[in-house]
């Protein structure tokens, strides 16, 4: 080493210590981020009835809990991807997905046993859902971009993929306090693709930014 000019030591001279990525705090900030999502929208739209009756009906309660749980889980787990360990792995999101699944496959049982939830809806009701869950959905997801870019993930197409659930999941769950319709038809179909459009753009969007 020393005959060649080599100085192993010079590799670490430029190296400085760097904080190292904290799940927590981003999940909490995205979270943060979902909640003044729902104020913002209430100054352009009012609360469900239910809610303001303080009675909230069962079909809001579950899909607000699955949307939450959706979101939180594959958050916390693409948060995880930041710091990549060997051996340890974090599939939370993978039973969130499953329990999301219920809503796109009971929408087809629905639509099968004469809901018509579908066609009664107005276009404008659906411009609703798919616009205000996308602008919070991109707003959540900002903190999760930083902190991979923080990071070291080393799949950025799963993190893309994961990353776009994650915040879209949080903007569906947003948008549920003030969508009108109970129907597992209207659910299964324009939440599902609410969410749907999120991932794919966040498997689009995310990679080429956190490449390293």
């Amino acid at each position: 080493m020393t005959k060649t000019g080599f100085d192993i030591s010079a590799l670490v001279d430029d190296l400085r210590p760097v904080q190292p990525v904290r799940t927590v705090p981003a999940l909490l900030l995205a979270a943060m981020i979902s909640l003044v999502g729902i104020a913002a929208i209430s100054l352009l739209r009012d609360f469900r009835v239910d809610l303001l009756a303080g009675q909230p009906t069962a079909m809001f309660l579950m899909r607000a809990g699955i949307l939450a749980m959706l979101g939180g889980a594959t958050a916390y787990s693409v948060l995880a991807m930041a710091k990549p360990s060997v051996g340890k792995q974090n599939s939370g999101w993978i039973v969130a997905v499953a329990f999301a699944a219920l809503f796109p496959l009971g929408g087809i049982i629905a639509l099968m046993t004469g809901d018509d939830t579908l066609s009664t809806a107005s276009t404008a009701s659906v411009y609703r859902c798919f616009g205000f869950s996308s602008i919070t959905a991109l707003a959540t997801a900002i903190p999760i971009v930083l902190a991979l870019r923080r990071g070291a993930p080393t799949n950025a197409k799963r993190a893309g993929w994961l990353t776009g659930l994650a915040a879209g999941g949080m903007g569906a769950f947003a948008y549920s306090f003030f969508c009108p319709f109970d129907s597992l038809a209207y659910t299964g179909l324009w939440f599902t693709l609410a969410v749907g459009i999120a991932s794919l753009a966040g498997r689009i969007i995310v990679p080429p930014m956190i490449r390293w």
